[in-house]
């Protein structure tokens, strides 16, 4: 079961044995006020018993679901019903409704929450064969007489359980369509938390392991360094995506405090002692600020900078300053990865910004601003669930009020026409009741509320139901000819089901006075007093209780989608973990057999960053990671992205490149472009002097070559990876290489 049908069983159990209790209570406590039972001594001695084990058996039932309790009540109830000879008047009504019916009915109208179908027959059938046992005892010269209103408790169990499968069948609905929506919104999440994480994964190889590669193959650090060693175990770290945060919430200041030492800067931090936020925000902050640093180190030709932190409003906000050669940030190609790939989207990413205000020799400010985070709300959820209770419950009451109206009614009216001073009146009421109630089926079948003609509709039912009293005669009220006297008040609650609790109970009991004073106006009833309460609280509580249950049901549908949404996040964290898990494995994969040794080697101290080839090495990876941050797939022609990134970045290593393409290409896989361009990438970051690249399309050829002055040496041979062919041409100190692919045939 899902969460709504799982809090509508809990809550419906919980509401069907307290309003058993009430109702029972009320209707006994009224008859020993009322009326003189044969054995006033046993009754009152029953009642107590009866009320006493109806308010331990609630109490229990509440708290669980056990089946013995329930067994041992339809045993005190056919026990209750065979007692009638002492509990019922000295001067019974055949008509009448004495409290023991109303215990009888009202335990049957509680029983489908607790009983399923089978048992739910078992007990009525026991229950009404033990009534209509004790009515024989105690009226044995009228008991045939009142045997059909006793036989309808069979109708009013049906009833009941017809509401009950209805609202469940809702709240099931409900739960479909929620479920619907979270694997939806889990396949979304999931698919955004992998991006997210592989985008924050490659903001971090380029704030770490790109940026110590491309020092060291730039030869910014061309000696063994402490700092260097340090760094570059760091970089194995995150490549091998140890978790740095789990949630919750963690100190800022204290965790920047820590980012600041592991540069080679000196650094002056401008912050308060402590501030607590979100664990995720102060993550992306430290990373932004860590990636700020590395390009004072790189770019600004200075040895310090001023990290300033201060909270404002529901934000914070990070400002990493230097004093260095700075830099036009107009004239920063969208190629480049650092500034926005590493910085704005990483803010981007926390719902924050990123801001970089700089010019030539003016130094540079990089202000990253981040809000706090804000919890998710569960409305849309609420709605859909609280309008499938509601239209369970429209459905149950419009199938028990047509029930009503053409089973018992009808009957009623058909076969008392003597009772009345116009029968056409009477006809004419019960048409209208009828009308009303397929108004609201069609509204239903049509999924549109009824609305502005709610009044309208419910003002008809009041004219109705006064003209039907007004035409009964008085010897006949409240007897079996007046038999709208409180069905109709079906009809009403029909109309009102979507209302608050106030008004659908004061809206109902003014129907009930408006009855009642017309009775009471003309001076004659068919039944006692006491009889027209026992009657009047068992209609009226259950109408009463469809109301509550309606209005509760609302409620119930905000936590229903709490704890549904609750139960998704966990699915989804789950599904998140195991996929980023997964990712996180094959990226590593990835890195495994080419960048790993590299800064395992810079770690230990076994590699030189003042050696040739070192320093080589770490160019051709440090490119390959540039050609990887440049990988966008939305962008219009990702191959010529990812090569101008790694040709802007031999540019910036002094190298001259010349580049052309022509010709039409089709689009290809990720994993083809990157087999395509790794012969050039490779070149390019061990190039010098001038260098021509080369890219050319012809129906379902694609060719990427370049010319430069001998690079790599491995690369004299030629290879074939897959669909992509390999040429390598030396020739005069020169190297022609050539990696073309073709659409597979």
């Amino acid at each position: 079961m899902g969460s709504a049908e799982r809090g509508l069983v809990r809550l419906g159990l919980r509401y069907a044995v307290w309003l058993r209790f009430v109702v029972i209570a009320v209707a006994s406590g009224a008859s020993l006020v009322l009326e003189n039972e044969r054995k006033p001594g046993w009754a009152i001695f029953i009642v107590l018993a009866l009320n006493a084990w109806n308010a331990w058996y609630a109490a229990r039932m509440s708290r669980s679901a056990a089946r013995w309790p329930v067994a041992v009540d339809v045993l005190v109830m056919c026990a209750i019903c065979l007692t009638q000879v002492w509990t019922t008047p000295t001067a019974p009504s055949p008509e009448g409704t004495s409290w023991v019916r109303v215990a009888a009915a009202i335990t049957v109208v509680a029983y489908p929450w607790q009983l399923g179908a089978g048992a739910l027959g078992a007990a009525t059938a026991a229950i009404t064969a033990a009534h209509l046992a004790g009515t024989a005892l105690s009226l044995p010269e009228h008991w045939l007489t009142a045997a059909p209103i006793h036989l309808w408790m069979f109708m009013e169990a049906g009833l009941s359980w017809g509401l009950y499968l209805l609202v469940r069948r809702g709240a099931r609905t409900a739960d479909q369509i929620v479920a619907r929506g979270e694997r939806l919104r889990r396949r979304s999440a999931v698919a955004e938390a992998r991006r997210t994480d592989e985008r924050e994964h490659l903001a971090a190889l380029h704030d770490t392991a790109s940026a110590t590669l491309l020092m060291v193959g730039a030869g910014v650090v061309a000696e063994r360094q402490t700092w260097l060693a340090e760094q570059a175990k760091r970089d194995l770290e995150v490549i091998r995506g140890r978790s740095e945060v789990s949630g919750g919430e963690a100190d800022l200041v204290g965790m920047l405090r820590e980012t600041i030492t592991r540069t080679p800067l000196r650094v002056r931090l401008t912050a308060p002692d402590e501030l607590v936020v979100p664990a995720v925000e102060a993550v992306a902050l430290c990373h932004g600020t860590r990636e700020a640093l590395t390009n004072v180190v790189r770019h600004a030709g200075v040895d310090r900078a001023d990290v300033a932190v201060a909270p404002h409003g529901d934000s914070v906000i990070v400002e990493v300053v230097d004093a260095g050669r700075g830099f036009d940030p107009d004239r920063i190609s969208g190629h480049r990865y650092g500034v926005t790939g590493s910085l704005v989207e990483r803010m981007r990413r926390t719902g924050g910004s990123a801001e970089v205000i700089s010019s030539p020799g003016g130094g540079t400010r990089v202000r990253m601003t981040c809000p706090l985070g804000a919890a998710e709300d569960a409305g849309g959820d609420a709605d859909i669930i609280a309008t499938k209770f509601l239209q369970g419950m429209q459905w149950a009451v419009v199938v028990m009020n047509l029930v009503i109206l053409c089973l018992l009614d009808l009957p009623k009216l058909l076969t008392n026409l003597d009772g009345y001073r116009s029968a056409p009146t009477q006809f004419l009421a019960f048409a209208g009741f009828l009308a009303v109630t397929l108004v609201v089926l069609v509204s239903l079948r049509r999924q549109r509320p009824i609305g502005r003609w709610r009044w309208p509709l419910l003002a008809l039912v009041f004219a109705l139901s006064a003209a039907g009293t007004a035409s009964v005669q008085p010897e006949h009220l409240l007897g079996f000819a007046h038999w709208s006297e409180g069905d109709a008040g079906w009809t009403v609650a029909l109309l009102l089901l979507d209302c608050r609790v106030p008004t659908f109970a004061l809206t109902l009991i003014a129907h009930y006075v408006m009855t009642f004073a017309q009775v009471g106006f003309a001076g004659n009833a068919a039944i006692s007093f006491s009889d027209a309460v026992n009657a009047t609280v068992l209609i009226l509580s259950y109408q009463t209780a469809i109301g509550l249950i309606a209005a509760v049901l609302r409620g119930l549908a905000v936590s229903s989608a709490r704890a549904a949404r609750e139960e998704e996040q966990l699915r989804t964290a789950e599904e998140v973990a195991r996929q980023l898990h997964q990712d996180r494995k094959n990226r590593y994969a990835d890195l495994e057999g080419t960048t790993v040794p590299l800064l395992d080697g810079l770690g230990s101290g076994a590699l030189d960053p003042g050696d040739v080839s070192v320093r080589r090495r770490c160019s051709v990876e440090a490119a390959k990671m540039r050609r990887l941050f440049a990988e966008d797939a939305s962008t219009p022609d990702p191959l010529l992205h990812e090569l101008r990134a790694c040709i802007e970045l031999a540019e910036r290593q002094g190298v001259s490149v010349r580049f052309a393409e022509y010709g039409k290409r089709p689009a290809i896989p990720r994993e083809v472009r990157r087999r395509l361009t790794e012969p050039a990438v490779t070149a390019l970051a061990t190039a010098t002097g001038t260098v021509r690249v080369t890219v050319a399309g012809s129906g379902d050829t694609i060719t990427v070559s370049l010319v430069a002055a001998a690079v790599e040496p491995v690369l004299a041979e030629p290879r074939s990876d897959g669909d992509v062919v390999t040429s390598t041409v030396v020739d005069g100190g020169r190297i022609w290489i050539e990696a073309k692919w073709s659409r597979p045939t």
